[in-house]
């Protein structure tokens, strides 16, 4: 059986449908990748953020409660807070002049 040229045309047409029609497919399937792909970074962005300001708000209640301990401590001993106070400050003023 012998192709006939009006045939040929009619594949080829198809042929080049077929091929269009695949690359709407494949940029739909990519734009639909890309669009989940930014919608699951912004839920993990958001995610982050939640839990950096729940991890920031701890680390605030740990410090707001250790500056009271050590005003409750120094109220009790005072003569004692002032005396480290002052050892300390000693230290630290002859590791910063060998400077």
């Amino acid at each position: 059986m012998v192709m006939t040229q009006p045939n040929l045309d009619k594949d080829i047409e198809s042929l080049k449908d077929n091929v269009a029609n695949l690359r709407a497919d494949l940029s739909q399937i990519t734009q639909t990748l890309l669009d989940k792909g930014k919608s699951e970074t912004e839920v993990a962005k958001d995610r982050l953020i939640d839990e950096l300001k729940y991890e920031l708000e701890a680390a605030r209640t740990k410090g707001k409660k250790t500056v009271e301990s050590v005003e409750s401590q120094i109220q009790e001993k005072p003569f004692l807070s002032l005396l480290i106070a002052f050892i300390v400050g000693l230290v630290l003023g002859k590791i910063f002049d060998r400077s």
